[in-house]
């Protein structure tokens, strides 16, 4: 199997910031921000390249690199503008009992850093009752 390293790449300071700021922001590491924004970012050619890649380097059934591609592609929304999500959430919330927040993250498909700061703001509008 392929090692998931990678030769490290420098940007600009500013460019780090910003990443480090939004990836505080969307609940994400470093790591994955980059890597999806890259993705999102290249041409439908390249990603096409990238996905026939992986299913010769995994063979046909792959690593699930289909499922990652789609999702990159898709431009999977941030959970604040997803309403099945935020609905899932407050369904979620007022069961009982009520399933913790990493659990809840767990269902909805999201980072649980993701769902937590998004639980703190409904709590804090009082969409949710705490």
């Amino acid at each position: 199997m392929p090692s998931t390293r990678y030769t490290r790449i420098e940007i600009t300071q500013e460019a780090y910031m910003g990443l480090e700021a939004e990836a505080v922001l969307q609940g994400k590491t470093l790591k994955k921000l980059a890597s999806d924004l890259i993705l999102k970012s290249i041409s439908a050619k390249a990603l096409r390249f990238v996905q026939q890649s992986s299913k010769s380097l995994y063979g046909d059934e792959g690593d699930g690199q289909e499922e990652v591609a789609h999702e990159i592609g898709g431009h999977r929304s941030r959970i604040s503008e997803n309403a099945e999500a935020i609905q899932q959430i407050k369904d979620l919330w007022s069961q009982v009992p009520r399933p913790s927040q990493r659990e809840i993250a767990r269902i909805i498909d999201y980072p649980a850093s993701s769902t937590k700061y998004q639980i703190k703001n409904m709590l804090e509008k009082g969409e949710l009752e705490g």
